[in-house]
């Protein structure tokens, strides 16, 4: 191998070890919200496009991450515009021409942002030239998850109470491993498992019995991230392992052809799964009874204080970092006013609440039709699949409560995007341009 190969396997490589490591480390920086967490995160980034951009030979940037740029200049400028002195005076909390009930608040957003669109950059530009990201990233997600149990499972027999060197405000007895949030491990979690099954279905084999001496190694993972998942009490993370699992069994290819088949013999398998959670963890089963309480836990008290405040502003919304603010202020009485309600523990109304009706429909469907380019090659069934099932579970997450947002919980469900994406893309552009219609007559050209 002459020099220049070797610099340009070396400089992939470091891009790819970099997207990885965030993987790994985010979950460890406390989820890699907290801003010197983020920045650590936003140096890998740098680091592994500065990688990418030493390797010989110009960087391509394609139309759908100029698009993502756009998108992310988009909303880092209208948060901006927010917080600037040009609105009609705003009553309340404070009289001022600005929309923002924080003015900077949308800095923090900002740096979040655009370190998203680093990492999805970086993802794109790895993906073209590494075929098999999808298995690493599925690979590292694993790695990442056991990496959690280990820590939880030693917290558990040691009696800690604690985060680290930080002390458990809340979820007290769940299983939480780096995280301070039990859904937080759990959706973690709930990842891990269908990046097993992914795993073990990527394995070729001749007969499920093979399969299952040569892979059973992912399956026997899958079941230890189940039983963590359950001792985290987590309802959000035990709904999404059961929808992610069922969509990724009924829509890769199987042995078993007939998808009705299939479907019956899913819903029989999460039949069983929940009597067993029920018989392992009573505490998750009774998480899930107090879900037929009338106030369904302050989440639909919360959620009319959202709405009500966005029906004050429908169209610019209140601004980053102002939810506080807004939940205190419109706080429905039944509300516990005691607590710390920086989000509304659903997605789109916080996005709502930040950035108005407006560009949150906005921001769906530009989601939304990512999502369908994505899929839309129908190579690779089995990944698409993953796909399918990553995104479901993130959409229930979002509508569930704020921990997708994390990095360590959106990572790898936007690499998994990204690299579909870049796929389906890459085969549109392999296929042989259809011939002119002249070229392709029998008929002589008769005008010469």
């Amino acid at each position: 191998m002459d020099f220049n190969a070797y610099w340009l396997t070396l400089m992939l490589r470091l891009s790819q070890t970099c997207l990885m490591a965030q993987i790994i480390l985010a979950p460890l920086l406390l989820g890699g919200l907290r801003p010197w967490a983020l920045a650590i995160l936003a140096i890998l980034t740098g680091i592994g496009i500065v990688a990418i951009c030493l390797r010989a030979g110009p960087v391509q940037i394609r139309k759908h991450v100029l698009y993502l740029w756009l998108g992310i200049g988009g909303l880092i400028g209208w948060s901006a515009l927010q917080s600037l002195g040009v609105w009609p005076l705003q009553a309340y909390p404070f009289n001022a021409q600005r929309i923002a009930l924080v003015p900077n608040g949308w800095l923090n957003m900002a740096f979040y942002l655009i370190w998203l669109g680093g990492v999805l950059t970086l993802t794109a530009l790895v993906a073209r030239m590494q075929s098999h990201l999808t298995v690493i990233v599925a690979r590292t997600l694993v790695f990442a998850c056991a990496l959690q149990v280990v820590l939880a499972t030693s917290a558990e027999l040691l009696g800690w109470q604690t985060t680290f060197w930080f002390a458990k405000q809340a979820h007290l007895g769940d299983w939480t491993g780096s995280f301070a949030n039990r859904n937080a491990f759990g959706t973690l979690m709930a990842f891990g498992i269908v990046a097993c099954l992914f795993l073990y279905y990527q394995t070729a084999a001749s007969s499920r019995g093979k399969r299952l001496d040569q892979a059973g190694g992912w399956l026997a993972l899958a079941m230890v991230f189940a039983a963590s998942l359950t001792q985290s009490h987590s309802r959000l993370g035990f709904a999404m392992a059961i929808v992610g699992s069922a969509l990724f069994v009924i829509l890769t290819p199987n042995e078993i052809t007939n998808r009705l088949k299939r479907l019956l013999l899913t819903i029989l398998g999460c039949i069983a799964i929940l009597g067993a959670a029920a018989v392992a963890s009573p505490e998750l089963w009774a998480r899930f009874i107090d879900l037929s309480r009338t106030d369904l836990i302050q989440r639909d008290d919360l959620w009319m204080t959202a709405l009500h405040a966005i029906s004050e502003r429908p169209i610019t919304g209140w601004g980053a970092d102002g939810i506080a603010v807004v939940i205190a202020h419109f706080a429905t009485p039944d509300l516990n006013a005691n607590a710390n309600w920086f989000s509304s523990h659903n997605l789109w109304l916080d996005s709502s609440l930040v950035f108005g009706i407006p560009t949150t429909l906005i921001l769906l469907a530009a989601i939304a039709i990512a999502f369908v380019a994505a899929i839309a090659n129908g190579k690779h069934r089995d990944t698409r699949a993953l796909l399918i099932a990553l995104l479901g579970m993130g959409l229930l997450g979002s509508v569930g409560d704020w921990v997708m947002v994390m990095p360590a919980l959106i990572l790898p469900v936007v690499m998994m995007a990204m690299t579909r994406l870049e796929a389906t893309f890459a085969t549109r552009r392999a296929r042989p341009a259809p011939l002119d219609r002249a070229a392709q007559s029998p008929v002589p050209d008769q005008a010469g």
